[in-house]
């Protein structure tokens, strides 16, 4: 991997991110952000029958957040809330290239508020569920 921070792979899903927006319908919202940078992101997602039918995401901060949150979507779109929860650092490692050590955190953000708004959602019996204010 070359010294810079910002692969190909990252820029091209900060400039034009899939599935960002609102998503009308959703039962899961899950917004948080690490208080240290300030990057922000906020999910919403429908599940249906166990399974993440759609999600969508908004986001404010770095390339690195912003695109790891873009690909997690990419990633979990179909699969079943099971599945996602199985889902690591590494998986998405796999998915939007490595990333220099110093911004992991940047990188994981997405994952770490996504999985903690599935598991309140599983806390809840699958009801409505609105998670805020998780940091990382």
């Amino acid at each position: 991997m070359d010294s810079s921070a910002y692969t190909e792979i990252i820029l091209e899903l900060y400039r034009n991110p899939p599935n960002y927006g609102g998503l009308a319908g959703h039962n899961l919202k899950a917004t948080g952000g690490n208080p240290s940078c300030g990057d922000m992101v906020s999910f919403e997602a429908k599940i249906e029958d166990g399974k993440i039918s759609d999600v969508r995401f908004t986001a404010t901060g770095c390339a690195i957040s912003k695109a790891g949150s873009a690909m997690l979507t990419e990633m979990v779109k179909g699969k079943t809330v099971e599945d996602a929860l199985k889902l690591e650092g590494k998986d998405l490692f796999e998915n939007v290239g490595q990333v220099i050590h110093t911004r992991t955190k940047c990188a994981l953000l997405g994952l770490v508020v996504f999985k903690r708004g599935l598991e309140k959602f599983e806390e809840n019996d699958q009801e409505k569920t609105i998670v805020e204010g998780i940091k990382i």
